[in-house]
């Protein structure tokens, strides 16, 4: 299916003022779920808002986002990236307005829930525009390089900024000002996207697949929402019956679009995808890469909780991490074409011993310069990793497919993250039981840690380079 030629004509400039607009756009929706992390507590004292509460603010963004990531790739590739894009920006800015306002924890939360369905479908439409911007396999593996390199910088950058804005607090907003303050970046980005953004989706219009739509946003949910509140409910029976409900429903999404398929019809997700070497195996990588999530989770939690830093300096102790984020690539980019391949899994290498060296150092009682260190190493080895992750995924992805493409991904990267949340995240707790202090929260770290970097290893394993696999 052929891009619609304003994209195909677009000038070589014209092609990355689209990409910068497209890079700041879709970095909102990742900085959205760190930033709002450090601000929780102060949340939860100026709503009165009760634990519950305070966990659906986070959970609630997660799951819309990761249920609805799919098929808002897939109305891009149908519909048009750049209306999508668009529309999904102005969902954005809307709900952060409508979340910063927020009066009471139920307003916040619908906020909140709002807020992921419009991520969801602004998402999917930077990395499937982005793959067809850049048709050229060296322009495209340095734009998907860059745009990793934004994305990963997303988590400490929303840790960091989220703690300054609620300790500076401008005009006494507190931590209404995470939200507030994404109004003055998206509603530039909304006029310069209107301009600058070409239209990378099919000339041809094609109805979307509400059947394989239902069924795939109904599998994802009833993995994603018990995984996302069981903990903190109890794990009540409904959890396990919509977990039990999971591969069954993934079973009939896939023999769904099969016969769809068959019949000649357009489905929600081309079975053809699968068929990709380098995308079936770069999916399954980003899953479990995507468990570092609960490093930043957690940590915060030791700091705030264990250490007793507040919002400002638990935001300034992940700042290593972005700083090793940005040198990573920095100093893999010179390295010559045959090392690229390579350069994921020995990202996610240093990144284990990273992780492994900031459980050991933390609960042996540490802090100051060796946390810092091991700290930035992890940053360092994620900065590397993380980029060629985009590459390994959609490398081999043909352009009329990277909407639904690039939505795979993303809710593949969100699994991971939900799945690691709730399952490590229970381990923590756990293990803390009834105890306090910075030894109890030090030791509890430490376990959960441990079991972060077990799967980061296990990806580290998948993602060594098969022979005659992806040059890219």
């Amino acid at each position: 299916m052929p891009a619609i030629s304003t994209a195909i004509s677009l000038s070589h400039a014209g092609r990355w003022l689209a990409f910068i607009v497209l890079v700041v756009g879709g970095l909102l929706p990742s900085v959205d779920f760190f930033i709002v992390n450090v601000s929780l507590p102060s949340i939860q004292v100026s709503l009165g808002a009760n634990a519950a509460e305070v966990q659906l603010v986070v959970s609630g963004y997660a799951a819309s986002y990761a249920v609805l990531l799919i098929t808002g790739g897939r109305l891009g590739d149908l519909y048009g990236r750049r209306r999508l894009f668009m529309i999904g920006m102005a969902g954005f800015v809307a709900t952060n307005a409508l979340c910063g306002l927020a009066s009471t924890p139920s307003q916040l939360v619908i906020g909140r829930i709002l807020q992921g369905l419009a991520a969801a479908m602004l998402a999917p439409q930077v990395l499937g525009s982005i793959r067809a911007l850049f048709p050229g396999e060296a322009e495209l593996a340095k734009a998907l390089s860059f745009y990793g390199i934004m994305m990963g910088l997303a988590s400490s950058v929303g840790q960091f900024s989220g703690g300054a804005l609620v300790e500076w607090s401008p005009f006494g907003l507190g931590w209404r000002t995470v939200f507030l303050a994404k109004l003055p970046i998206g509603i530039p980005v909304m006029l310069a996207g209107w301009w600058l953004i070409p239209e990378t989706s099919s000339n041809r219009r094609q109805r979307l697949d509400i059947g394989g739509a239902l069924l795939v946003s109904l599998a994802l949910a009833c993995l994603v929402l018990p995984l996302s509140e069981g903990r903190q409910q109890g794990w009540p029976i409904w959890t396990f019956v919509m977990l039990a409900a999971v591969p069954f429903l993934a079973a009939a999404f896939l023999r769904f679009e099969h016969r769809l398929t068959e019949r000649g019809g357009s489905p929600l997700l081309d079975l053809s995808l699968v068929a990709i070497p380098s995308f079936r195996r770069g999916v399954l990588v980003a899953t479990l890469f995507f468990f570092t999530t609960t490093f930043y989770v957690l940590f915060s939690i030791y700091q705030q909780a264990g250490y007793g830093t507040d919002p400002l300096h638990t935001g300034l102790a992940i700042l290593p991490y972005g700083i090793g984020l940005f040198v990573g690539p920095t100093v893999t980019g010179p390295l010559p074409a045959r090392f690229r391949p390579w350069l994921l899994t020995i990202g996610m290498g240093i990144q284990v011993i990273g992780y492994g060296a900031i459980a050991a150092v933390i609960v042996a009682g540490f802090d100051g310069w060796p946390v810092v260190l091991t700290v930035l190493l992890a940053g360092f080895g994620q900065g590397i990793a993380y980029p060629r992750l985009f590459n390994t995924v959609l490398g081999d992805v043909a352009p009329h497919q990277a909407g639904v493409a690039a939505g795979v991904l993303t809710s593949a990267l969100q699994i991971g993250a939900a799945i690691s949340v709730a399952a490590i995240g229970s381990l923590f707790f756990s293990v803390l039981g009834d105890g306090g202090g910075r030894v109890a929260y030090a030791h509890a770290f430490g376990i959960a840690q441990v079991a972060t970097t077990g799967a980061l290893l296990v990806a580290m394993l998948l993602s060594v380079p098969r022979r005659g696999g992806a040059r890219r």
